[in-house]
């Protein structure tokens, strides 16, 4: 059975301070090796600094969260455009289609519907 790490302080916080300044997870990896007792695997890191992890993690976010939600409150129209994209579902492309109501009396078929959006007429049927 695998021996189970413990965790270590000096480790964890090497791992924190990278996951601020935004290094890679593999590179983080590699870096802790100078450390003696370090995870040699990244499940083995996960498993025993997740708490570290999640918590720089979310620090960076919220951090960097600040920032551009700042920003866009200060007139920032790029920044502005990335807060209604990630939070608030909005797409410059996304378009509202308002038509009058149909008539509710009339009832048409799916190829009729698609005849009248392609502005074609449906040909009637001979006798």
């Amino acid at each position: 059975m695998a021996e189970l790490l413990k965790h270590k302080m000096e480790i964890a916080t090497a791992i924190r301070r990278q996951i601020g300044a935004g290094v890679a997870m593999k590179v983080i990896l590699d870096f802790i090796q100078q450390f003696k007792d370090a995870p040699s695997s990244m499940n083995g890191m996960y498993k025993t600094y997740r708490a570290d992890i999640a918590d720089a993690r979310a620090n960076l976010q919220e951090e960097m969260g600040s920032v551009v939600i700042n920003a866009a409150k200060g007139g920032d129209w790029k920044a502005a455009e990335l807060v209604l994209r990630s939070k608030a579902g909005w797409s410059p492309t996304q378009t509202v289609i308002e038509g009058e109501p149909e008539d509710e009396t009339s009832d048409t078929g799916a190829i009729d519907d698609l005849l009248a959006l392609l502005g074609k007429k449906k040909k009637e049927k001979e006798e």
